[in-house]
């Protein structure tokens, strides 16, 4: 017999596919939950992958079943060689982020974590209401005005010069959302890091792996940090890549817009701590990014662009400018000392392409995503923390570019809590092995919070790739991730975290 159950279930299907017998899955009683079926994959990728795939079978409600289930799509992805001992006890599950965000389809993005891992299996899933999964909370409505993925010229950000319109755009859609998850049936409330947590603890069993290394991207490491919460005897070791935790993240929105917000000014000291031409051109670096906002406030730039027969206004002030570097910062920031000199004298000549015009779409969607997931997660694992609509207002109020910062504050408008445990939202205490990778131009998620992780997990490691933005990727990523994984404990060498040089400063 095999060394664990994801080999003899591989073995019985190949044998079945033979004629010689049945597939485990196939024993297992079609009514037993939580239960594996071998089945086919989910995505052509898995299937080129040789992956074997199954369907997870798992109660909607864990703690009160109301007689729904969901199904995830789960794929085993062996290494192609097998010859190290610990290929077998030592497989990485995959958390990925968004949330709602698909990976089962995207060859490019499953091939670097194998990269990533070395020789040891990697397991993938769809986390409930993710696309692939039943049932997937899709929103298409959201999808077109949300600004957190890139829709630089969502109306949420761009269709008027008033902050209550353009919050109106994106509040009445969240609301909509909810509605539509609720008239389908889904108990909106069991989508939730935790219950995804209590998934994939079944899963683990099911394949009968004594315990999993876990790598988490974005929000997808929020989750893995649930389950070391959770399931602390299941982990070996956790990679926590580009992390959003809930517990730091579901913050007031004014606090956390201005934590994130330093890291514009944080870019201009870098200039000018290295060129003197730039403390020349800057020499008040500090104040630079509020004089071209107030420049852009009080002159907007003003953009006509073809919106299907029509033409179409844009609007830019100087929310729009702080979002736009909020989202495109790992590619704008060898250009910010030039920019903002200019905006603040008056000249706008660079705008046109820092608002990316020419890239105009009329017709915005999220292909890979799971809209109504993307809003579960993010407002229902902020429990009882979630704000008022008077709280949102009030903040938008003071603050326009929260609009186009993180989502929480629109949780205001999402119709209910989610069924988290108390302590959710509480700081995660373990002695578990951990990594943390932060991207240096990345506003979302710096190295901040593993400093404040590291407090009460004294066993996490973290390294800061420079140059690089949210979800990094370079050699020294693969170096560090599969050196922590052959010794978790270990002091990992990060002296290769510069090897992206930043870009060259463009000064006037």
């Amino acid at each position: 017999m095999p060394p664990n159950k994801h080999k003899a279930l591989r073995s019985l299907c190949l044998m079945a596919a033979l004629g010689a017998g049945m597939a485990h899955a196939q024993d297992q009683d079609e009514d037993t939950i939580p239960r594996l079926e071998s089945t086919a994959c989910a995505t052509q990728v898995l299937e080129d992958l040789n992956a074997s795939c199954y369907t997870f079978y798992g109660q909607e409600n864990w703690d009160d079943p109301n007689g729904n289930t969901v199904e995830l799509p789960v794929g085993v992805i062996d290494p192609e060689t097998e010859n190290e001992a610990d290929t077998e006890s030592d497989p990485v599950v995959f958390f990925p982020g968004g949330p709602g965000y698909s990976i089962l389809g995207n060859a490019d993005y499953i091939e670097q974590l194998r990269k990533d891992i070395g020789n040891r299996s990697l397991v993938v899933f769809d986390p409930r209401g993710f696309k692939h999964s039943t049932p997937s909370l899709e929103c298409p409505g959201y999808a077109a005005v949300s600004p957190y993925h890139n829709i630089i010229h969502t109306p949420a950000l761009t269709s008027s010069l008033d902050p209550m319109e353009r919050m109106a755009h994106i509040t009445e859609e969240v609301a909509a959302c909810y509605q539509k998850l609720e008239d389908e049936g889904v108990e909106i409330s069991q989508y939730t890091e935790s219950a995804t947590s209590r998934d994939l603890e079944e899963i683990r069993n099911l394949l009968d792996y004594d315990n999993v290394n876990i790598f988490g991207s974005s929000t997808g490491s929020g989750t893995a940090l649930s389950y070391v919460r959770y399931y602390p005897d299941s982990v070996r070791s956790a990679i926590l890549g580009w992390p959003w935790y809930a517990s730091l993240r579901n913050r007031a929105p004014l606090d956390e817009f201005y934590t994130l917000k330093r890291r514009f000014t944080d870019v201009l000291a870098m200039c000018v701590e290295e060129s003197e031409a730039c403390r020349e051109q800057i020499p008040a670096w500090f104040l630079a990014i509020d004089r071209a906002r107030r420049a852009l406030d009080n002159k907007p730039y003003i953009a006509q662009v073809e919106s299907g027969v029509e033409q179409k206004t844009l609007y830019f002030d100087g929310a729009a400018f702080l979002d736009t570097l909020y989202l495109m910062l790992p590619q704008y920031y060898g250009e910010l000392p030039r920019i903002v000199s200019e905006v603040s004298e008056g000249d706008y000549s660079s705008l046109h392409d820092f608002f990316m015009i020419d890239e105009y779409n009329p017709v915005t969607e999220a292909p890979n995503y799971a809209m109504g997931a993307f809003l579960a997660q993010a407002c229902n694992d902020m429990g009882t923390n979630r704000p008022t609509p008077q709280d949102s207002i009030a903040a938008v109020q003071r603050e326009p570019a929260i609009i186009g910062f993180e989502p929480i504050w629109l949780c205001a408008w999402w119709g209910g809590d989610g069924d988290v445990p108390p302590e959710h939202n509480d700081i995660v205490t373990a002695e578990t092995p951990a990594l943390a990778i932060h991207g240096q131009m990345d506003p979302c998620c710096g190295t901040r919070w593993s400093e404040e992780l590291a407090e009460t997990m004294p066993n996490l490691q973290a390294i800061e790739m420079q140059a690089l933005g949210h979800s990094p990727v370079n050699e020294c990523r693969s170096t560090v991730i599969n050196e922590f994984l052959g010794d978790p404990l270990a002091q990992v060498d990060t002296s290769c975290q510069n090897e992206v040089p930043l870009a060259e400063w463009q000064l006037e």
